[in-house]
């Protein structure tokens, strides 16, 4: 047999299919990770700093939180067992390792058992991690199984403030067919079912982007009313399109408290919802033009959805126009009128052609908005009129 020198070898490497693997943190004894806190009596239920005491169907009612690692790992190969893995188990507490086993600590350590002996209230909590670490031993590389709960404490229910608006949260404002400009936005304080409302001292703020940023209403919020200290605040929604409100309190001091001092907070919002006007242009005197004639008077037929179509008082009211005059097949630019009003006289030059070229009157219809302040070009300020009230127009 004649050797052969350039015959190639096949490598050939062993794949592992990956462990499958559960991991959970649960508490032993029936407990929750949640406490009950009352602070008037500074006590919870339950009282992890207790003795430990059991209830008659043997679940735990009292003492240290006992928290345990569940896990399972099994070998879809069968080539590993859990005898196989000598796994080693890591607590943490918002990412610092617990190494103690003395049973007077906050946390400590019984075989591979979690103790906790600190009580949490409802503004201060913990993270609580557990890490398994084993080798595989089909290949020697590391594994970590790991997981984590968040320990944490709630006030009792007759402890619990609340803040509600009564009124709708989210409301609409439809300029040209709403009854009034002026919104009310009540809320209520409640100690568990008890009205509180008026024994706190109340705090109303703004934003104008949708929460993102509050600020204090001061006298440059043209919109406000009145009550930005009181459980109703309100509003002319006639000098702001878009805005959001948040009502918070201070009970410390009760009604004469300086500041808020309660978490809690209710918002609600207020928008413009602009309608789709059909402005269309009419001629008061048909629709031709001679030498003989001075002028043309136009106006407009304004149609809304779902509503009467526009009164002469509504349109001017509204609507602000820019009148053009554009000659039909025309690349000119168009001729300004310099007429701003709902009806324009148009002078017959600009509409006069010799050789019965068509011309197109076009109002540019826009329609205005909120009022706005009017300041000095030069510092930027307000105008006040001589009675202290702010010089404002439509927009």
């Amino acid at each position: 047999m004649k050797k052969v020198n350039n015959s190639q070898p096949l490598t050939v490497s062993t794949i592992f299919r990956p462990l499958n693997t559960t991991r959970k943190i649960v508490a032993l004894g029936g407990y929750s990770t949640t406490q009950f806190y009352r602070q008037t009596a500074n006590e919870w239920k339950p009282n992890h700093s207790a003795a430990i005491a059991w209830n008659t169907d043997g679940s735990q009612k009292e003492g240290p939180l006992r928290l345990c690692m569940d896990y399972s790992v099994q070998d879809p190969d069968n080539q590993v067992t859990m005898e196989d893995l000598s796994p080693q188990i890591y607590w943490f507490v918002d990412d610092v390792q617990v190494m103690s086993e003395d049973p007077t600590a906050d946390f400590y350590l019984v075989d591979d058992l979690l103790y906790v002996r600190k009580n949490y209230t409802h503004l201060t909590g913990a993270n609580i991690t557990c890490d398994v670490r084993f080798t595989d031993p089909r290949n020697n590389q590391p594994v970590t199984l790991s997981d984590s709960i968040a320990l944490n404490a709630v006030l009792f229910a007759d402890e619990q403030w609340a803040i509600n608006i009564l009124s709708d949260r989210t409301r609409k404002h439809f300029p040209l067919y709403a009854p009034t400009t002026l919104y009310d936005f009540e809320a209520e304080a409640r100690l568990g079912n008890a009205d509180k409302s008026n024994q706190v001292a109340w705090f109303w703020d703004y934003s104008d982007n949708m929460g993102q940023t509050w600020k204090t209403i001061d006298g440059n919020c043209l919109w406000y009313v009145s009550g930005k200290n009181g459980k109703t605040l309100r509003i002319d929604i006639d000098y702001v399109d878009n805005l959001m409100v948040r009502a918070r309190i201070g009970v410390g001091s009760g009604t004469s408290t300086a500041a808020p001092d309660k978490p809690n907070e209710a918002t609600a919002s207020i928008a413009w919802r602009w309608p789709k006007i059909q402005p269309q242009v009419v001629s008061y005197g048909g629709n031709r033009v001679s030498p003989e004639e001075g002028s043309m008077k136009f106006g407009l037929l304004v149609h809304v959805p779902k509503h009467d179509d526009m009164s002469l008082a509504m349109q001017r009211h509204w609507l602000l126009c820019n009148w053009q005059v554009r000659r039909q097949g025309s690349q000119l630019a168009p001729t300004n009128v310099g007429c701003a009003d709902v009806e324009v006289k148009i002078p017959h030059s600009m509409l006069y052609s010799e050789i019965g070229q068509k011309f197109i009157p076009d109002p540019n219809v826009g329609m205005r908005g909120v009022y706005d302040g009017v300041s000095f070009r030069d510092s930027g300020e307000l105008i006040e009129l001589s009675f202290g009230e702010t010089f404002a127009i439509r927009t």
